[in-house]
Formats: structure tokens, C-alpha cells, sequence
């Protein structure tokens, strides 16, 4: 039985949306309304979203409490495909502030479940030797992540606006920008350390708010524009905008750009200066019938050593660095680098089991340093 062949008039319709499709304004308003709810179905989170959620803060906080890079990579390819974050640009563009809600209400309850199951398997392993150092990278704002970030949600909102899917890889690329500071700020809150929770709380939020502003800037160029007129879309967007000024400002203010490695500075051992014994001369007195010469000795300056600190280098972090504390087993006050010299000038002082030293950096800064990490430098005399 042969099929009867399609209308041409049929053929051109479906080419032209197909056409259409990569332009939104191209569309009628009947067709329109059709593909933004296609688009808003693909993009609303189920059950799975959560679950998966649970699942990626659990490998986070493993990750951050044993310093491995390998559980972070896959607590973010196991993070749940963002669609509330692409919901979230496209709820804006289209001035929909019902939808904008629903996203952003599957989205908190989403990051709700990666700080809270990344803090409480973090705390599982509290009594373990291992001195956590990743979550202070992600406190602060990096070129590389930032990029990563732009770029995942950029093509998220093109692979959805042009074939009605979540872009996978993308979606981990930005899973991993965002997932990785809210996991540090869960890890912080079980230290109470609140530097690390500001810090990486401020990142995430930042991050968020361009991941938002990055797919509503793309979605806006693929012709993307309000049903209803303007007005709704207007207020969304200069709200949204607000609030990427004000968090930006925050975070270029109490952040630093960290995306280039700083050189390790090479230690140089200087030569402790040693006192050369000085040759006193021994006087001859000849004997005269009429006189004798006792010889006085003249009293010779002894040089007076001044003690130096000791020095030392990092080793021992693995080419992570280490953390200074305003006190044993303090808040974090700086980070110093793998084989950066260091001076010691106090210490050894106890704390949690672990013997703390004083040391002050080639820039008079100081702090206390876990005596693991402190190898000390014996001077050679020239």
C-alpha cells in the first residue's frame, strides 16, 4: 500500500518553522505560544533533578573533605541537568513571572540539597587527619571557572531554543561552576569558618546570576521577545540586571581574579656569618742589665652573633599549598604556596593533637602553619 505523498504545501510549512525555529520572531503568535510551552516543559525539573541533586552534594562533600579533584569532576557530572537555570532566562525574556517563580523555586530547593548533603558528608569524616584545602579555591572568582561558565550557558540556550533539549555537557559545565562553591559554603558551615561560607556563597550567587544573565542575553539575539507586550519582560529584565550589577560590584570588591598561577618563589638560603678568630701577636722582650719590659696585651673586640629565625619551605602539600591561621588551628588569614621560604619565629604550639608553627612570609605577613607542611633549611657556611 503506497503512502500518499505529502502536500507541497504541507513540506513548506514545516520547512519554514524549521527556519523559524532558529528565530522566534519569525513565528506566528499561535506558533509561538506553542514552542515556549514545548520549551518550558523541557526545562521543568523532575523527581530525578532532586535525587540527582542529592547524589552530586554528597560526592562534593567527599571531594572537599579528602582533597580529590577526580570525586568533584563527578559529583559534577552526576549534577542533575540545570534546567531551572535556563527556565530562568527564558521565564525573563518571555515576561512570564509565574514561570520565573516556578524555576526559581525548583532551583533553591535544588541548591538546598547540594549544600546540605555536601555539608553533612563533609562532617561525616570530621575526625580524619586530612587537612581539607579545595574549598578555599572556590571562594574567590577564577578566570577558568568563569569562562566554563559563560560558555555552558550560552550553549545551553541555544541547543534549547534550536532542538527543545537540555544540552548534557554544557549542563555539567555549568553544574560544576555552580555546585563546587555551594559545596565549599556546606563544608564551611561544618567548620564554622565564615570567611568560607562568604566566600563561597558570594561566588555561587555570583556565578548564578551570570549563568541567568548569559542565557537571557543569547536567547534575546535568537529573536526571543514577550507574549504579552513588553512591559513584563521590561521589569524583568531591569530587575535582573540590577542584580547583577550589585552582586558583581560585591564580588570584584571582596574577590580576586585568581585565574593565573602565581610563581613559586624559590627559596634562598642565606650563609650564617661565622666569626674568623683574629691571630694576636706575641711580643719578644730582650733583657737589658738595666731594665726590664713586661708585654701588655690589648684587649681584642669578640664579634657578637645576632640569632636568626630559622628558615623553612613548604613541602609536603601536594603542589596544593597550605593554609595560615591567625591562630593554632584558627581562621584562615592567607594561603602560601608548594616550596614558598618561610621564616619561623614561633611555635611549636599544640592544638587538636598537631603541633602549629609561627612563620612570617617574604612580605612581613604572618600566621601559624600546620608543622606537617614545614621542612626546615640547614645554611651552609661559605
Amino acid at each position: 500500500m503506497k503512502s500518499e505523498p505529502i502536500p507541497e504545501a504541507d513540506r513548506q510549512d514545516k520547512a519554514r518553522l524549521r527556519r523559524a525555529r532558529r528565530r522566534i520572531s519569525q513565528l506566528q503568535a499561535t506558533e509561538r505560544e506553542a514552542y515556549l510551552d514545548r520549551l518550558a516543559n523541557a526545562v521543568t525539573p523532575g523527581a530525578g533533578f532532586f535525587l540527582y541533586a542529592l547524589l552530586c552534594g554528597a560526592l562534593i562533600g567527599l571531594g572537599y573533605r579528602y582533597d580529590q579533584r577526580a570525586l568533584l569532576i563527578a559529583g559534577a557530572l552526576l549534577a542533575p541537568r540545570l534546567g531551572p537555570v535556563a527556565g530562568l532566562s527564558l521565564a525573563a525574556v518571555s515576561g512570564s513571572v509565574r514561570f520565573f517563580l516556578r524555576m526559581s523555586v525548583a532551583l533553591a530547593l535544588g541548591v538546598l540539597l547540594v549544600a546540605v548533603a555536601a555539608g553533612l558528608v563533609f562532617g561525616l569524616a570530621l575526625g580524619s587527619d586530612t587537612v581539607s584545602l579545595l574549598p578555599y579555591e572556590h571562594t574567590k572568582l577564577n578566570l577558568v571557572d568563569f569562562g566554563l561558565l559563560l560558555t555552558g550557558a550560552v550553549v545551553m540556550a541555544i541547543v534549547l531554543a534550536r532542538s527543545e533539549r537540555l544540552a548534557g555537557v554544557a549542563s555539567v559545565a555549568v553544574a560544576y561552576s555552580l555546585f563546587l562553591p555551594l559545596g565549599a559554603a556546606g563544608a564551611g558551615l561544618v567548620l564554622s569558618e565564615s570567611e568560607l561560607v562568604q566566600g563561597a556563597a558570594l561566588t555561587f550567587v555570583l556565578h548564578l546570576t551570570w549563568a541567568v544573565a548569559a542565557g537571557l542575553f543569547t536567547l534575546v539575539l535568537m529573536g526571543f521577545r514577550p507574549l504579552t507586550g513588553s512591559g513584563r519582560s521590561l521589569a524583568a529584565a531591569i530587575v535582573m540586571m540590577g542584580l547583577l550589577g550589585v552582586v558583581s560590584a560585591l564580588g570584584f570588591g571582596t574577590s580576586v581574579l585568581a585565574a593565573l598561577p602565581t610563581p613559586t618563589p624559590t627559596p634562598t638560603l642565606t650563609p650564617t656569618v661565622t666569626a674568623t678568630p683574629t691571630a694576636t701577636a706575641t711580643l719578644t722582650v730582650t733583657p737589658t742589665p738595666t731594665a726590664t719590659h713586661t708585654a701588655t696585651s690589648t684587649a681584642t673586640n669578640t664579634p657578637t652573633l645576632t640569632p636568626t629565625p630559622p628558615s623553612a619551605i613548604v613541602l609536603g602539600t601536594n603542589f596544593r599549598g597550605a593554609i595560615l591561621r591567625d591562630k593554632p588551628d584558627g581562621a584562615p588569614v592567607d594561603f602560601v604556596a608548594e616550596r614558598e621560604p618561610l621564616l619561623i619565629i614561633g611555635g611549636p604550639e599544640p592544638s587538636a593533637g598537631q603541633l602549629w608553627w609561627l612563620v612570617r612570609r617574604e612580605d612581613g605577613s604572618e600566621g601559624w602553619l600546620l608543622g606537617d607542611f614545614l621542612a626546615t633549611v640547614t645554611p651552609t657556611g661559605s
